[in-house]
């Protein structure tokens, strides 16, 4: 099958492809091997963005339980002032896991919590009610950085 822009944009979307066509309104060849690259390069990074997300998750996690002294820690987000907000990702994990018709256990809502989660958790909105335990999650980072 022979890639060409026509395809991408069924394929992709017009929207995602466009930037690389205007790049080069001459060169459609061009554009095409451009998005090749992009797409090897983000392949070549999706071990090293998966280890950073499951040490961060399980780093976190461990705090996280430390702080609240139970394995559903994220039950303390809705009668908690400043981790409210943080109840939304919880319940949608619950309902991708029901959805899935599997039982709701402390593992899997961790497990179905997205990166974006997990570095939420370290913005500063919630420095004074999670940081410091948090901060326990980076041991060989130096204090002054913590």
């Amino acid at each position: 099958m022979e890639v060409t822009k026509q395809f991408l944009e069924k394929v992709f979307s017009t929207k995602r492809m466009e930037r690389y066509f205007a790049l080069y309104p001459d060169d459609e060849a061009k554009a095409i091997s451009h998005y090749e690259c992009n797409l090897m390069l983000a392949e070549s990074l999706y071990v090293s963005l998966s280890v950073l997300e499951v040490t961060l998750r399980n780093a976190l996690c461990r705090e996280l339980e430390t702080m609240t002294g139970r394995e559903d820690w994220y039950a303390i987000f809705p009668t908690t002032p400043g981790l409210r907000s943080l109840n939304r990702y919880i319940t949608e994990a619950g309902q991708h896991i029901t959805a899935r018709h599997e039982q709701i256990t402390p593992s899997k809502i961790v497990a179905e919590l997205t990166l974006g989660f997990w570095v939420s958790l370290l913005n500063t909105e919630y420095e004074r009610t999670l940081w410091q335990a948090l901060r326990r999650a980076f041991p060989y980072m130096p204090r002054r950085e913590r």
